[in-house]
């Protein structure tokens, strides 16, 4: 494995794993957990506050790509698997260098968002799942910015 230059760290409120994926399209796989500290939305029913409002932020570690990729490869014992990345809201990290780092080592990523924020890195991602919130979240859903998720 390559090292990396530090960048701009990445708030994160936990990794863990591996474990077995239990929603979605990647239901069964093998996965680690990369979950990011701070979102854009307040869902009145959010199962994950400790990774969304701010009186958590004391929680939330600054890392580096490279500290972050070492307790991933750390968790899969340098097994490339899937590597999931949700929040809070991942798409508001600069997620695109851990992105491309992981996936030169032969990871696969996944990312778990509401659609409220595109970007470009996006594109790099193995799967990418849109989450738009209902109203039961007191959440509007912006679809312009899910069609430029999905554009992305």
């Amino acid at each position: 494995m390559g090292r990396v230059p530090t960048m701009t760290p990445i708030r994160i409120a936990e990794i863990f794993g591996p474990t077995i994926q239990g929603e979605g399209v990647l239901i069964g796989e093998p996965t680690v957990f990369v979950r990011t500290g701070g979102c854009d939305y307040r869902c009145a029913w959010c199962d994950s506050l400790h990774a969304v409002e701010s009186r958590f932020r004391h929680e939330w570690k600054p890392m580096s790509v490279e500290a972050i990729w070492d307790e991933v490869t750390a968790l899969s014992r340098n097994k490339p698997l899937t590597v999931s990345l949700s929040g809070g809201n991942p798409a508001i990290q600069p997620l695109g260098p851990l992105i491309e780092h992981g996936r030169k080592d032969g990871y696969r990523f996944a990312l778990e968002t509401q659609g409220s924020v595109a970007q470009g890195w996006f594109s790099a991602l193995d799967t990418l799942v849109l989450s738009p919130k209902p109203p039961s979240s007191a959440m509007d859903i912006d679809f312009d910015a899910l069609a430029a998720c999905i554009e992305a």
